[in-house]
């Protein structure tokens, strides 16, 4: 799983290795070879070209970042990229060590961790009736002291067996896994500003958080970071992809991939009315005094996104991804 190990020891590069053999070789193979996959990127001159940036995709499925990236790798000239991508596609070794070799940072959400932490107490997944009870002791929807007798017998393990430096008698299960959250997501916000300001990538991250033909409204992760540290959100529309890709097959099948990128959105212009003056750290409880601001920039950014799109990919704002939140997360 994600751990503090594997976010430590992960290697960031200003020129990617692993983007470039892939790049040149399977990417270049791949889409060059019939049937020939076309990539149009539209608006490359709005990438800024004296600092760092965010590039803000919609997510249409498993791979639409890859001919995103290798266009960009092509044209020359442009930083390398790091990208987010969900701690659950960590699970596969071999896969693991690709995501490394290749700048990717993983995110160890909180759902995440309730699941990870429940497998190995319980051996098991949870079902999606017991993420949901867990999910709501950590965002505060019920109180651990207000359960009673009648929870599910592998919620009411999770809650009393000491693991990790846990104990249950001094500290709620909500404490814990926020906790240790705290500390995954303070070691995921480190790489991350060193991969901008270190090592000069620019960050690719999917907001709206799961894959969808119709954008989605995003999620606060990417204001927080980009507020605290002034970085320009460039919003990208992505179109085509999913037809290249459309199943989980990683050899595209042709087609055109179309990357439509808008004008940097900074706190000098669309989200001036979103800064915040006090100091916070991203991804942890305390950040949430900031939820209304998070949630402001955030519209502004989907928004910006879905100014670039067209149908039948333009926002859905009352989408909701079908699967269960366990299932999606591991």
């Amino acid at each position: 799983m994600i751990d503090e190990a594997h976010l430590t020891n992960l290697k960031l590069s200003e020129v990617s290795f692993g983007q470039n053999v892939v790049a040149s070789t399977f990417l270049m193979l791949n889409y060059n070879l019939p049937p020939v996959t076309r990539i149009v990127l539209e608006g490359v001159e709005n990438v800024p070209r004296d600092g760092m940036a965010i590039f803000a995709l919609n997510h249409t499925d498993r791979y639409n970042y890859w001919p995103f990236q290798y266009e960009m790798w092509r044209h020359g000239g442009l930083p390398y990229t790091t990208t987010w991508v969900k701690g659950r596609y960590y699970e596969n070794a071999a896969l693991s060590w690709f995501f490394d070799q290749c700048n990717n940072i993983p995110l160890p959400s909180r759902g995440y961790l309730i699941l990870k932490d429940a497998l190995g107490v319980l051996d098991r997944k949870l079902g999606g009736d017991e993420y949901r009870l867990l999910r709501d002791l950590l965002d505060g929807r019920v109180e651990q002291n207000d359960l009673d007798d009648s929870i599910p017998a592998g919620v009411a393990r999770l809650l009393t067996t000491p693991r990790r430096d846990f104990q249950p008698s001094a500290e709620t299960y909500a404490s814990f896994i926020q906790r240790w959250n705290d500390h995954l997501m303070g070691l995921v916000e480190r790489r991350t500003h060193e991969a901008l300001f270190e090592k000069h990538n620019n960050l690719i991250v999917f907001p709206q958080g799961t894959r969808s033909l119709r954008l989605l409204p995003g999620k606060p992760g990417l204001a927080q970071f980009a507020l605290r540290y002034e970085v320009p959100v460039v919003p990208v529309g992505s179109m085509g992809s999913e037809e290249a890709y459309p199943s989980g097959n990683p050899w595209a099948g042709g087609g055109t991939c179309r990357y439509r990128i808008g004008a940097p959105l900074t706190l000098d212009d669309a989200l001036a009315d979103c800064r915040i003056d006090k100091p916070y750290v991203p991804f942890t409880r305390e950040a949430e005094e900031h939820a209304e601001t998070f949630e402001r920039a955030m519209w502004c950014i989907t928004e910006a996104i879905d100014d670039l799109l067209d149908e039948p990919y333009k926002l859905d704002p009352e989408g909701a991804d079908a699967r269960s939140h366990a299932d999606r997360l591991i």
